[in-house]
């Protein structure tokens, strides 16, 4: 009977680093709650608060975090705001911004 010969591993172990803790901005609201807060807000101020466009519920607008998540802003009512969507909407053009001027 023949030995059969083992293959070497393919894979390499992978930089293993921690990974940093959590905080509140890393939990997004989502479902229903997320809902509930783009109806009141929109109930509020149906307006865009970039280009002062009115917006209609639901598709016409996109909920903005004035200072982004990833930025240490919070989720809450107050850092968040409405903004136009569309291809050149406000809500695009703002989030191209927040991505160029993104520091790590």
């Amino acid at each position: 009977m023949t030995k059969l010969t083992t293959l070497k591993p393919r894979l390499a172990v992978a930089n293993t680093q921690r990974l940093k803790a959590m905080t509140v901005a890393d939990h997004r609201m989502t479902g229903w709650k997320l809902q509930q807060r783009r109806k009141r807000l929109w109930a509020a101020n149906p307006c865009c608060a970039e280009c002062g466009r009115l917006t209609e519920y639901p598709h016409g607008f996109e909920l903005d975090h004035i200072v982004s998540l990833y930025q240490g802003g919070p989720d809450t009512d107050d850092n968040c705001q409405i903004l136009c969507n569309g291809e050149n909407g406000c809500h695009r053009k703002k989030t191209r911004q927040d991505m160029n001027h993104k520091q790590y």
